[in-house]
């Protein structure tokens, strides 16, 4: 991409979302880790389905010069106790350094970058969908059920099934 932007004049915004969650499978996605986190590569970072189509539609209208990285991320984790807390426990003396997070139980995943050049202000949580014990909320099941998700919505709109 930066090569394509150095030959011509297009300008690019390239996103990372962090593991993706929507109605359909925070339960299973991000529920166990509410009940018993297990290690976790991505450092418990997640991303809501419809904040990262927040984001698509920022960079798609975006005027930044040549070629932008961002990150996209909830500003929160998936689970209950700190970052600071499951880095400890699952990496031990090899845990890396934990930035202090924006706010409590932040994410290691930082989206600063794609809020000061986009706007982009991620609204949604885990808390949203599943209570305490990761299970779904019953109007959000409710929903889920009777096929009412922007998600399933959208691929019916697009003939996804």
């Amino acid at each position: 991409m930066d090569r394509a932007v150095r030959l011509s004049d297009i300008t690019c915004v390239s996103l990372r979302p962090s593991w993706v969650q929507w109605e359909g499978n925070y339960e299973q996605g991000i529920g166990p880790c509410l009940r018993e986190p297990a290690r976790s590569e991505g450092f418990w970072a997640y991303t809501d389905v419809y904040d990262l189509a927040d984001a698509i539609g920022l960079a798609a209208a975006a005027t930044t010069p040549g070629h932008e990285v961002v990150y996209i991320a909830a500003p929160d984790i998936a689970s209950h106790e700190s970052l600071a807390t499951l880095a400890r426990r699952f990496h031990g003396e090899q845990a890396p350094a934990i930035r202090s997070p924006e706010e409590p139980g932040g994410s290691a995943i930082s989206s600063a970058k794609a809020r000061r050049l986009l706007g982009y202000d991620p609204r949604r949580s885990w808390r949203d969908y599943l209570d305490d014990s990761g299970r779904l909320h019953p109007e959000v099941r409710e929903r889920l059920e009777r096929g009412e998700t922007g998600v399933q919505r959208g691929r019916r709109l697009t003939g996804g099934g």
